[in-house]
C-alpha cells in the first residue's frame, strides 16, 4: 500500500525520509504498524496541536507543549542555549561561547552546583541572533517566541537569565499579554496552514438545540397549561437530556485528508518513540535526530517516555566519558544523558530527575510552564476575559472518527 500524500506547511518543519511498513494488522505493533522515523513536516507547535486533535487526552496541556517544544527547538537551531542550574551560578562565565562537556564536568565537580543544577535552568540568547536572524530559518512560531525572550532579556537587563529572574520580570509586564498573544496567533496561523481539518456536525448540533427547545416548551405545556408534571418528567426530562447529550458529543471538526496524511504521521512518530527500544534496527546513536526527537517528544508530552526508550535502546548513555565524546554535539541530549548518568551514580541532579522526570526536556518544561502563567497573570482583565481565537476550541465533540486518550485514539499509524 502507497504512502499518503504529504503535503509540505508554510510553518516549515524536517525532510521526511522514509517509513517502515508490516504486513498484517493485528500482530505486533513492530510487525503491524507504520512508523516515521523522521521529525514531521511542521512547525513543533503545530505538531503539538495536530496531536491534540488526534489524542484529545494527551498529557500536558497544548499551551505549555507548544511552548516548550518552541523553546527546544530554538535551542537545536542555534538561537538560544540552555544549561542546568541558575544564572548566578554562571556567573563569570561567558556561556554564549561555552561548551556542553566544560559546564558538565564543572558542575559533577561541586556538589553545590550540582545542587543548583537540580531545581533550575538557565537561558542564553545566542550573539547570531543579533547578528544573523534571518540566517538562523526561524518559523513564525518560533520567531514569535523568540520575541517574548528578547522582551524579557531586555526587562532583565542581560542575554543571560535563569527562569525564576525571568518569570519576576514578567510578573507585572501588562503588555506581555500581546507578545505571548503574539505566539499563539503564530502558531494557530501555522496549524490552520496545513488545512488538516473541516467544520463538522453543524446539522446535529442545530437539531440537538431545536430538540433542547422543544423540550422546554413542551416541559412548560405539561405544568403551566395542562398541569402534567408527570408527563413533563416522562417526556420532556429524557427529552432535554438526549439533546443535550447529542450536542455534547457531536463532532466539532473533522478531518480531511491531508489531515489524515497529518495525523498518521504524527502519530506514527509518538509511537515510534514510545516503542523505540524494542526496533532491533535502530542503528548508530544520532544526536541530531535525537534532539529533534525530543523537540517533537515535548510537543506530544512523552519527554519521560522518550528518555526511558533512550536509556534501554543505549545503556552506554550511562558512562560520562561515552556521553561527553558522543553526545557534546546537541545540547537537548547531552544534558538528558548527563542526568542519566548523575542519576545512576545518586547525585543531586539525577535525583531531581528521579522526582520530576528523567529528561532534560521535562525539566525545562517544569521550569519554563510557569513563565506563560506570569505573563497570563499579568494581562489586562479586558484582554484576558476576551479570549483568543482562531484553532482553540473549548468544549466537547472531538474530532470525528478520532477518538481516545493517550494510550489509544488513532494509535499512531493505520
Amino acid at each position: 500500500m502507497a504512502h499518503p500524500r504529504r503535503a509540505r506547511a508554510a510553518a516549515g518543519g524536517g525532510a521526511l525520509i522514509g517509513a517502515k511498513r508490516a504486513c498484517a494488522q493485528g500482530r505486533r505493533h513492530t510487525e503491524a504498524l507504520e512508523y516515521w522515523r523522521e521529525p514531521p513536516d511542521m512547525s513543533p507547535a503545530a505538531a503539538a496541536a495536530l496531536i491534540t486533535d488526534v489524542m484529545p487526552g494527551i498529557q500536558g496541556s497544548r499551551d505549555d507543549r507548544q511552548m516548550t517544544s518552541t523553546l527546544l527547538s530554538l535551542v537545536t537551531k542555534g538561537a538560544v542555549a540552555i544549561y542546568p542550574g541558575s544564572a548566578a551560578g554562571y556567573r563569570g562565565f561567558d556561556l554564549s561561547r561555552a561548551d556542553c562537556v566544560s559546564i558538565g564536568q564543572l558542575i559533577a565537580s561541586d556538589p553545590r552546583r550540582e545542587a543548583d543544577a537540580a531545581g533550575m535552568c538557565t537561558l542564553v540568547i545566542m550573539p547570531r541572533v543579533y547578528t544573523d536572524r534571518a540566517g538562523l530559518q526561524l518559523c513564525r512560531s518560533e520567531s514569535a517566541l523568540l520575541d517574548v525572550l528578547l522582551r524579557a532579556s531586555e526587562r532583565i537587563g542581560l542575554p543571560v537569565f535563569d527562569f525564576g529572574q525571568m518569570q519576576a520580570a514578567l510578573k507585572d509586564w501588562r503588555q506581555g499579554y500581546a507578545w505571548l498573544r503574539g505566539f499563539e496567533d503564530a502558531c494557530n496561523a501555522e496549524y490552520q496552514a496545513l488545512h488538516a481539518t473541516v467544520p463538522a456536525g453543524v446539522g446535529a448540533r442545530m437539531l440537538g438545540g431545536a430538540a433542547m427547545i422543544a423540550s422546554w416548551l413542551t416541559a412548560f405545556i405539561y405544568t403551566a397549561a395542562v398541569g402534567q408534571i408527570a408527563l413533563a418528567l416522562v417526556i420532556s426530562l429524557p427529552l432535554l437530556f438526549a439533546a443535550t447529550f447529542a450536542v455534547a458529543i457531536s463532532p466539532r471538526q473533522a478531518f480531511t485528508a491531508q489531515g489524515e496524511a497529518y495525523a498518521d504521521q504524527v502519530g506514527g512518530l509518538m509511537r515510534y518513540m514510545e516503542d523505540f527500544s524494542e526496533f532491533g534496527d535502530r542503528g548508530v546513536f544520532d544526536t541530531v535526530l535525537w534532539g529533534r526527537y525530543m523537540v517533537y517528544a515535548a510537543a506530544f508530552g512523552i519527554s519521560d517516555k522518550l528518555m526511558e526508550q533512550m536509556e534501554r535502546a543505549y545503556p552506554q548513555l550511562a558512562d560520562p566519558e561515552w556521553a561527553n565524546v558522543h553526545t557534546s554535539n546537541d545540547s537537548l541530549v547531552y544534558w538528558s544523558a548527563r542526568r542519566r548518568a548523575t542519576r545512576a551514580r545518586g547525585g543531586a541532579f539525577g535525583m531531581h530527575g528521579m522526582h520530576a522526570g528523567g529528561s532534560f526536556g521535562s525539566m525545562v518544561s517544569n521550569s519554563f510552564s510557569s513563565v506563560g502563567s506570569t505573563i497570563r497573570g499579568a494581562m489586562p482583565q479586558s484582554s484576558s476575559s476576551g479570549g483568543h481565537s482562531g484553532s482553540r476550541r473549548s468544549g466537547g465533540g472531538g474530532f470525528k472518527g478520532h477518538s481516545g486518550g493517550s494510550g489509544g485514539g488513532r494509535g499512531g499509524a493505520r
